[in-house]
């Protein structure tokens, strides 16, 4: 499982993440990988909610579906389970993922502007550089996902659900309300879980109520960031930027957490 265990460790494993794909001629359906080797089905096409249902039909755990470089913006794909498909480069602009199951997809590089993921299931997704601005992912689950790199600039996580390697991520005026980015003590026996956001810009962003602890913030831009009533116990601030930081005398932990500032 190395997915999770690159984020167990709360670390960035490029081992974690599946290298580039050899394509060969066609020869399988619309959307289906043979064996190793995707399979090309004229990337870049404008799929309809109809085709992306019957490719995942024909979609087997050695084959998942390949929908990398398509087009599937505006689909309302609500409730579909994805069998760890790839979406690796696809435009998803405006997408409704509502209660889908995307457990272990691969949307690396795709452009999901404003697509809601609402209740949706994402554990052990590889959002590497994925452009999620102005998405929402509303108490979805985000379970040892690896989103390095990833622009979630005025994104919704409000209650979400979020372990995760978000190393060098974009959070910018995020609405992260009562968002549980703690570190997960139930899986102690393999490492802890824990949410990496080292190297991170979270300037502005909203985590009124939420839970950081454990989690690592080094080097990480706070600046303007509301922590009212945020729990940062054992959370790591080594270097991060706390200028202006909002409802510093509510927030819960401060006395356990590491490295900050004498000044902030």
């Amino acid at each position: 499982m190395p997915r999770i265990a690159a984020v167990l460790l709360g670390v960035a494993a490029a081992a974690a993440v599946s290298g580039a794909e050899v394509r060969t001629a066609p020869a399988a359906p619309l959307g289906i990988r043979a064996g190793a080797h995707a399979v090309e089905v004229d990337t870049g096409q404008r799929l309809t909610r109809e085709q992306v249902v019957d490719a995942l039909a024909r979609a087997t755990d050695k084959a998942p579906a390949d929908f990398s470089g398509d087009d599937l913006s505006g689909l309302d794909l609500s409730g579909i389970d994805f069998k760890q498909a790839n979406l690796s480069h696809a435009r998803l602009v405006g997408t409704r993922f509502v209660r889908a199951k995307l457990f272990g997809v691969t949307l690396s590089g795709a452009v999901a502007q404003g697509a809601d993921f609402s209740n949706a299931v994402l554990d052990v997704s590889v959002m590497r550089g994925t452009d999620l601005t102005r998405a929402t992912f509303r108490e979805a689950s985000l379970y040892a996902a690896i989103m390095i790199g990833a622009n979630l600039t005025e994104a919704d996580l409000t209650k979400a659900r979020v372990i995760a390697a978000l190393n060098n991520a974009t959070l910018v005026r995020a609405k992260l309300d009562s968002t549980n980015f703690g570190a997960d003590r139930g899986n102690q026996p393999m490492g802890l879980m824990f949410t990496n956001l080292t190297d991170a810009d979270l300037s502005g962003a909203d985590l009124t109520g939420a839970n950081l602890q454990k989690a690592s913030f080094v080097r990480a831009n706070l600046t303007g960031a509301d922590l009212t009533r945020a729990d940062v116990s054992y959370a790591n601030f080594d270097q991060a930027i706390l200028a202006k930081v909002r409802g510093k005398a509510t927030i819960l932990g401060l006395s356990t957490a590491l490295n900050l500032p004498n000044r902030w």
